[in-house]
């Protein structure tokens, strides 16, 4: 079985300035990979190119055995996404949120199950607020809700215990594990060592757009 990831002399630049540089990686299926590095090592930049956001200057990047940006579409179904702003509407309620992604992704979810997926993430009592009205860790909980509107092959998990309390991170580490029983692979980019490690079978450190260690867990 091949790789969920392969990369091969990934190299990324924005202008004079390089953000990724000659990156070799490969993270199994099934497995939880965790970027580890400090703001500005090249880690959400790395998920961007998996998840067809941006394209490599230089390299050979397959995602779910299929070739990057030639099979972009392919991958781009296939895959979730979380970003630390999230994909939120401010001026719809959390419901509302859900109920337009589902009209978005595939058929729709009935309002009881999206209830239930917001009774899922502590947010049932704000189901009917506005999100401009919620915190930033109650917008980071209605992302991890919409990512439970699909069965994706492959999640991306970009800072995901930012601004979340104990309980939250706890939803978060929860989630994973479930996507991980269920055979779907999960790469996390954090800054926060010990949490992002916690369940981890392979652990990547970046350093100036470059692998600076691996090992696995």
């Amino acid at each position: 079985m091949s790789p969920i990831v392969r990369v091969q002399g990934l190299t990324r630049r924005f202008g004079r300035r390089w953000a990724l540089r000659g990156i070799d990686l490969e993270v199994e299926r099934g497995t939880v990979g965790a970027l580890l590095g400090a703001n500005g090592t090249g880690k959400t930049t790395l998920l961007k190119v998996f998840s067809t956001l941006l394209r490599p200057t230089a390299g050979r990047v397959e995602v779910l055995g299929s070739v990057l940006p030639r099979d972009q579409d392919y991958v781009r179904a296939k895959t979730a996404f979380m970003t630390p702003t999230g994909h939120t509407y401010e001026e719809l309620t959390g419901l509302e949120n859900l109920r337009f992604a589902t009209h978005m992704s595939g058929p729709p979810l009935s309002d009881s199950s999206l209830h239930e997926i917001l009774m899922g993430v502590r947010l049932e009592n704000a189901a009917n607020t506005r999100v401009r009205a919620y915190s930033t860790g109650m917008r980071k909980r209605l992302e991890l809700a919409r990512m439970q509107l699909r069965t994706p092959e492959l999640v991306l998990l970009d800072e995901p215990f930012v601004s979340l309390d104990e309980e939250g991170i706890q939803l978060v580490q929860s989630k994973i594990s479930d996507w991980r029983s269920e055979g779907t692979s999960v790469i996390i980019a954090s800054h926060r060592i010990a949490t992002a490690t916690a369940g981890a079978d392979r652990i990547v450190r970046l350093e100036r757009g470059r692998v600076a260690s691996e090992e696995t867990a």
